[in-house]
C-alpha cells in the first residue's frame, strides 16, 4: 500500500485533505482469522462461529433463533399460560442479492407481529411489528447450505433503518456491502463489507486505509472511520475532520478529508 499523490490546503480554521491509496483491499482481508458470524441486538454485538444450514434452518420455527430475550417467550400471559411462538405472526422474504465467484447471496427479512395475548400481557402495545430481523447468507456449496455472514436482530421496531445489500464493482474487486443506518442524529449504523473468493466470504480489513488517513490529518483531530464516510460505489472514504477535544458531535469542525483506494 502507498500513497501516491497528496493535496492539502489549509486556512487559519479550515483543513482539506485529498489524497490516492493505491490498496488492493483483496490482499487486506483479516489474515489468519477465521471469518464469524457477526450477530447484532439491542444488548451488542456477539460473533460466533460460522455454521452451514440449509434455508429451512433460518424459516423454519425461526423464532427459536432469538437471542436477546426481548419477545418473552415462556413468559406467563394474564391467562396464566406461557407465550410461545404462536403468539406471534411472522412474514419473511428472501432477497437474491446476486452471485460472486459462485455463492450465491440472499438477504433474509424478517418481520414478527404480535398477536392478542402478547399485546394483553402488555409486551406490545399494538399488532405492529416488534421485531425485524435482517440476515446475509452466503451459500457454501453446491449442496445448497448456506452460511449467516451478518445477522442483525433487532425487536425494537425504528431503532435500525435495515436496507438491501449491495454489491459493489466486479470480478475480483467486488466487494459486498451492508449498511443499516441508525434513526438517530449522530450519523451511527451497523455496517459490513466482505470480498468473496472460491472458498467464500472475507471481511474487508480497511485499517491500512485508514491509518493512512490519519497520518494526513492533523494529530489533534480525529474522523468517522465507517457508516457514511465510506462509499464502496465509489472507492472512496468522505469525512469530516473534527477536533478530539470538541464538547459535541457537530463542534469542533476542521474540514474535511476525501480519501480514494483502488
Amino acid at each position: 500500500m502507498r500513497v501516491s499523490r497528496v493535496f492539502r490546503t489549509a486556512g487559519l480554521r479550515r483543513f482539506a485533505c485529498l489524497f490516492l491509496i493505491v490498496l488492493g483491499m483483496k490482499t487486506t482481508a483479516l489474515c489468519g482469522q477465521e471469518l464469524r458470524t457477526r450477530l447484532y441486538t439491542e444488548k451488542g454485538e456477539v460473533r460466533d462461529t460460522l455454521s452451514a444450514h440449509p434455508i429451512s434452518w433460518w424459516t423454519h420455527d425461526p423464532l427459536r433463533l432469538d437471542t436477546s430475550g426481548d419477545l418473552m417467550l415462556g413468559f406467563k400471559a394474564p391467562d396464566g399460560q406461557s407465550l410461545t411462538a404462536k403468539d406471534y405472526r411472522i412474514e419473511q422474504t428472501v432477497h437474491r442479492v446476486g452471485v460472486l465467484t459462485g455463492h450465491t447471496i440472499l438477504q433474509l427479512q424478517t418481520s414478527i407481529h404480535p398477536r392478542r395475548r402478547v399485546i394483553e400481557a402488555g409486551f406490545a402495545a399494538d399488532d405492529k411489528s416488534v421485531a425485524e430481523w435482517k440476515d446475509l447468507l452466503v451459500s457454501s456449496s453446491d449442496s445448497g447450505l448456506y452460511v449467516d455472514i451478518y445477522a442483525l436482530h433487532y425487536d425494537g421496531v425504528g431503532l435500525i433503518h435495515e436496507t438491501k445489500a449491495k454489491i459493489f464493482g466486479s470480478g475480483p474487486n467486488a466487494i459486498l456491502s451492508s449498511y443499516d443506518p441508525d434513526t438517530g442524529n449522530g450519523g451511527g449504523c451497523i455496517d459490513g463489507y466482505w470480498w468473496i473468493d472460491s472458498t467464500g466470504p472475507h471481511e474487508v480489513n480497511f485499517a491500512p486505509l485508514l491509518e493512512a488517513v490519519q497520518r494526513e490529518i492533523p494529530t489533534n483531530a480525529t474522523f468517522t472511520q465507517n457508516c457514511g464516510a465510506l462509499h464502496p460505489e465509489t472507492s472512496e472514504l468522505r469525512s469530516w475532520v473534527q477536533r478530539k477535544d470538541a464538547e459535541c458531535h457537530g463542534c469542533g469542525g476542521l474540514g474535511e478529508v476525501h480519501a480514494a483506494y483502488q
